[in-house]
């Protein structure tokens, strides 16, 4: 109860109230990243370890940081409070940052080079030549984004190896799990880079528009802050991109090595822009034609 009210004095910590009945319980509650902090009691009663989830550096570095001035504030008679370093103990920032730039990096297929495919075929007169073939409106589409669709998952594929092999990114997870959230993200992006080309006229637009699309996405996607830090006023744009989701699955599955049952939160909310995203530019498209 003393640490407790220690913490909630100090505004750092929003302290839950929910106790985990063992170790393994609170271990798999930083996992499904329903917490950040977890601090274990000991038989007598007392504060005996504190596990820091090390998969978000900036949280875990600062939680870190305000537990080493709270116990310097407020000595004890005690043993001194360990702390663990779950997923990241070392706070490498490679392992910490490579997961989310692979969906940076998909997202460069998918918005850029998509948004700025379509817009040429328009400007060089191609499309109105396809559109009197008996080629229908819904198969010009598919036939547009499958080939960005194959060569994002073979970037996904590629980079995936290489942060592996190179920088020395675990993968603790289902490597076909995260190729097939991958292929959500990718389905959703490819979603905007259609939309984009249907409100774009010439390809400098199509390149102006996705870089004003695509730098939200690296700001506020919790790729480098924690959502929980920013201001609701702006945080709510983070859950209509969807790298926000991908950057959760992506650490998730890579240095937590969580399942598919923890990322259900995740792949609804992929799910859900990918066909939104998808409709409306399918919508637009088709009226642009017209």
């Amino acid at each position: 109860p003393r640490l407790r009210a220690e913490l909630d004095a100090r505004g750092d910590f929003a302290v839950h109230a929910r106790v985990a009945p063992d170790q393994t319980s609170a271990e798999a509650d930083i996992a499904h990243g329903r917490v950040v902090v977890v601090v274990v009691v000991g038989a007598d009663g007392r504060p005996a370890r504190v596990l820091i989830d090390g998969s978000n550096l900036l949280t875990a570095t600062t939680a870190q940081r305000e537990l080493t001035v709270l116990q310097k504030a407020a000595p004890t008679s005690g043993p001194p409070l360990g702390v663990r370093v779950l997923y990241n103990p070392s706070f490498n920032s490679t392992t910490f940052m490579i997961p989310g730039l692979i969906g940076i990096i998909m997202t460069q297929v998918g918005l850029v080079l998509t948004a700025l495919g379509v817009v040429r075929e328009r400007e060089r007169g191609t499309i109105e030549q396809l559109m009197i073939t008996p080629v229908r409106k819904l198969e010009l589409i598919v036939g547009k984004t499958v080939p960005y669709l194959l060569i994002g998952l073979g970037d996904f594929l590629v980079v995936l190896l290489v942060a592996w092999a190179l920088f020395g990114v675990p993968v603790r997870g289902s490597v076909p799990l995260l190729f097939g959230e991958a292929l959500l993200f990718l389905v959703a992006t490819l979603g905007m880079g259609l939309l984009i080309s249907t409100v774009a006229r010439t390809q400098l637009q199509a390149m102006q528009m996705s870089v004003f699309v695509q730098l939200p996405q690296m700001l506020l996607s919790g790729l480098i802050f924690p959502l929980a830090a920013m201001p609701w006023g702006v945080r709510w744009i983070s859950y209509a991109l969807p790298l926000t989701y991908f950057v959760s699955v992506s650490r998730g599955v890579l240095l937590k090595g969580v399942g598919p049952g923890e990322l259900v939160p995740e792949t609804v909310a992929l799910s859900v822009l990918a066909v939104a995203y998808v409709g409306l530019a399918a919508v637009r498209f088709r009226k642009t034609l017209d």
